[in-house]
């Protein structure tokens, strides 16, 4: 993780001084604020015998992005911004030889520092124009909520119903422990695309899909579970609407 890390950073380095250097280099820069839909496709790997249906949930996005353009129609920009993720899901499974049904319901939020760089071509000088971008992405976990339910019957008879809350935090290794804080890794990592629309007065319109290539499932804590920690990735589509200025080098 830490030589993907370093990769996206030197290509990112790599870009904005290029751009610095070209005689027509271009710097504004501006607020941005968005809105998007989260959802991470959490399975439990190799327990065939629990059913899960995933759900997505909204979330805002704000933060500075810039726009460093190195000729008429390229530019690089990065951004800094806090994001709200996140998803549910509910799992179902039946034990035939006890016939014994369960069912739980799993809501999480996840509060995020990111930091895309995407690549941008436009139609038209400076920005303006249709926009086609695409680039890496690094996040870092700030924290979160989750909520949680679980209800499980013998037969036809009824059973109790427990429920938890509480926060979501950085970590590797999950405790199992509905007391304590539900773990996630703490850095994600991924790619960005999209399109969008620049307007000469500095304001751009931006819709893109990020897709998570880390797993962020923490392993659970040795010897509390011989089963295969869950897996899930952050995915999402966002809506933009940015302002962007400064003068020309």
């Amino acid at each position: 993780m830490k030589q993907a890390f370093t990769t996206y950073l030197l290509t990112g380095s790599l870009l904005l001084a290029a751009a610095t250097t070209h005689a027509q280099t271009t710097f504004r820069i501006g607020p941005k604020l968005g809105y998007n839909r989260s959802f991470g496709g959490f399975e439990y790997p190799n327990q065939d015998y629990l059913k899960v249906t995933n759900s997505s949930r909204s979330g805002v996005e704000a933060g500075v992005v810039a726009h460093v353009g190195f000729s008429d129609h390229f530019a690089v920009q990065p951004a800094v911004l806090y994001a709200q993720k996140g998803f549910g899901f509910v799992e179902d499974a039946y034990d035939a030889p006890y016939n014994y049904t369960y069912k739980g319901e799993y809501s999480f939020h996840f509060n995020y520092l990111t930091v895309p760089v995407n690549l941008l071509y436009s139609s038209q000088p400076g920005g303006q124009g249709l926009q086609v971008f695409a680039g890496p992405y690094v996040g870092w976990l700030l924290g979160g909520a989750f909520t949680s339910s679980q209800t499980g019957r013998y037969a036809s008879g009824g059973g109790p119903t427990n429920s938890n809350q509480g926060k979501v935090e950085a970590g590797d290794t999950y405790h199992n422990n509905p007391k304590e804080a539900y773990v996630s890794r703490g850095v994600d990592a991924g790619v960005q695309g999209g399109l969008g629309l620049g307007f000469a007065g500095g304001i751009q319109v931006q819709a893109s899909y990020s897709q998570g290539l880390r797993n962020l499932g923490a392993k659970y804590e040795s010897g509390l579970s011989t089963r295969t920690p869950p897996t899930y990735r952050n995915h999402a589509f966002q809506i933009s609407l940015s302002y962007l200025w400064g003068p020309k080098s």
